[in-house]
């Protein structure tokens, strides 16, 4: 692989480029799919490549094959200079100027103590079934499905610059649903998965089997949970729940390339404008978020971007106000930066490298708290757990989040079941209204695996750790009338 890289860069700069990277990539994904008491889809592919990406001229070009071999290499390293030197025709003023980046020689593992693949995946699917099984006896469910997946990315960098960059990171991540019906009513209940970049050992540490009639349980309970009154709650969130609302409030918020207008044609912009960096109140003092891809586990730790850059950790938003912004070396300069962030990544050796949200952090409190400590302070109040339905528009400022379990809080205390919970909000307003926040003992660090950005799409994975938070009188109505 280092060959195949070195040889590709070699050739895009006899070819007259002015800079070039290479990835030379090998993918290996093993996924099992089970539905009620059956499997319905075994995989296990490897996917290999070679991207070469170059500058000529302030203009980008980029090939790709699905070979690897050295001839392949010289091949789509000629084809991505002859793009870029078309390309260029067209730039303008508008030219490319990349942030410097040191050269980096260097090699990085995920820790793994129990190599996914060594595991049979008749063992895997036994799991499922059992798990499966036990959820389908609960009587009201009538589907049960789960799913499990392994990753193994093994990826050789290297660039006219002179880095030479090795990773090897392995993700791991099982889940699980159960969905109940009553007459005409439905219901599902999920296990509250979050992939890592780990080995089997932390789907031994999820207890998967030993939760399923709970889950099971819980998704008959909601066929018979009362809908909430509309209007002002204040409202208990868990680290579940969180992901999903930091990522689509925050995560997408503060990436540079869409604060610039680079997917306002796909996906929109952002009201994180750069005048709003080190001044804009983004939150309640309490807020603090913390971009870290030097994260053990995290799934954006990959010790590297896909341009070289050393993974870092940095502030998004420091006691409420907001810091910084998610990089590439492409857009840093365009805002002052004079470094990356290394928030570069492509799915594939077929994709360019774009500006991807990192592993996204909400600290949590110092001070010692628990969830009850949390409820004991609201008269009236719902807690939610899990993830649910989501919408936020192209600014990401207006949003609605649902989730995927709730309770009444009434005069502290959590009380009975309810359902189709929607909360709304605007994004400064919401994280401006959190006044509690649990210590670091109930973090949780949770992975979102299938982020979808960019033209073609692509697919990135990043971690959201977050405690549970109160926030103060948030709008709530029903998902259904």
């Amino acid at each position: 692989m280092k060959d195949l890289a070195e040889r590709a860069v070699e050739t895009a700069r006899l070819a007259g480029a002015d800079y070039a990277d290479a990835r030379v990539l090998s993918v290996r994904k093993q996924s099992i799919y089970v539905q009620d008491l059956s499997a319905k889809d075994l995989q296990d592919i490897t996917d290999t490549g070679i991207g070469v990406r170059v500058l000529k001229d302030g203009a980008w070009g980029f090939a790709s094959i699905s070979r690897q071999d050295k001839r392949s290499a010289e091949k789509v390293a000629r084809e991505a200079v002859a793009v870029a030197k078309a390309s260029a025709l067209t730039m303008g003023r508008d030219k490319v100027k990349l942030a410097a980046e040191p050269p980096h020689i260097d090699k990085f593992v995920t820790k793994v103590e129990i190599d996914p693949f060594s595991i049979p995946i008749d063992e895997k699917l036994a799991l499922f079934l059992r798990i499966n099984e036990k959820m389908l006896k609960v009587k009201g469910v009538v589907k049960a499905v789960g799913t499990c997946v392994s990753i193994l990315r093994h990826q050789f960098y290297a660039s006219t610059e002179g880095s030479a960059i090795e990773t090897l990171t392995t993700m791991v991540n099982a889940d699980y649903s159960a969905i109940a019906v009553l007459g005409g009513d439905s219901q599902g209940r999920s296990f509250q998965d979050y992939p890592m970049n780990k080995g089997w050992e932390h789907i031994l540490s999820l207890n998967l089997e030993e939760n399923a009639e709970r889950i099971a349980n819980e998704a008959v309970a909601k066929l018979h949970a009362a809908y909430p009154s509309e209007g002002k709650y204040d409202l208990v969130l868990d680290p579940f729940h969180l992901a999903l609302t930091i990522h689509e409030s925050v995560g997408h918020a503060t990436e540079l390339d869409r604060v610039l207008g680079y997917e306002a044609n796909f996906a929109g912009t952002s009201f994180v404008t750069p005048e709003k960096k080190g001044n804009f109140r983004y939150g309640s003092n309490l807020v603090n978020f913390v971009a870290d891809n030097t994260m053990e586990g995290g799934l954006a730790s990959t010790g590297y971007d896909d341009e070289g850059v050393e993974a870092q950790k940095w502030d998004i938003v420091r006691n409420g106000i907001f810091q910084n912004y998610s990089s590439t070396r492409e857009v840093a300069p365009q805002v002052g930066y004079k470094r990356s962030f290394g928030s570069a990544r492509a799915d594939s050796y077929a994709s360019m490298p774009i500006n991807r949200i990192p592993n996204l952090l909400l600290m949590p409190s110092r001070k010692s708290s628990s969830p009850e400590d949390l409820i004991v302070g609201i008269k009236k109040g719902i807690l939610i757990e899990g993830r649910g339905s989501w919408s936020i528009d192209q600014r990401r400022l207006n949003f609605q989040f649902g989730g995927d379990l709730f309770y009444e809080i009434k005069n502290g205390k959590k009380g009975k079941m309810l359902r189709d919970v929607i909360y709304r909000s605007i994004t400064p307003e919401f994280w401006g209204a959190v006044d509690g926040l649990t210590s670091k003992k109930y973090w949780i660090p949770v992975g979102v695996a299938n982020c979808g950005k960019g033209e073609p799409m692509q697919l990135a994975k990043m971690t959201h750790g977050a405690p549970w938070i109160r926030v103060r009188k948030i709008q709530v109505s029903r998902g259904k009338k």
